[in-house]
């Protein structure tokens, strides 16, 4: 999925890995709550520059700017 980080959105993810909640807020991406054992997601701090990347290894989520046009691709 794509999403601009010029919105404000709650998004929560769920997978057969488990759930994790991502938010978009004032151009900085986060995931604030997920249901893996070590939190590391949660842990790492906001992004929102191009190639800066939020990974969840135990639900295999990558969270990743990818252009200037501040928009972010989020893979499962």
């Amino acid at each position: 999925e794509r999403y601009s980080i010029n919105q404000n959105i709650e998004k929560e993810i769920i997978t057969e890995y488990g759930k994790n909640i991502l938010v978009i807020k004032n151009g900085q991406v986060s995931i604030t709550d997920a249901d893996c054992p070590d939190l590391v997601c949660v842990k790492h701090r906001e992004i929102s520059k191009d190639g800066e990347t939020i990974v969840c290894l135990p639900h295999k989520l990558v969270i990743e700017i990818t252009a200037e046009t501040e928009e972010f691709d989020m893979v499962v």
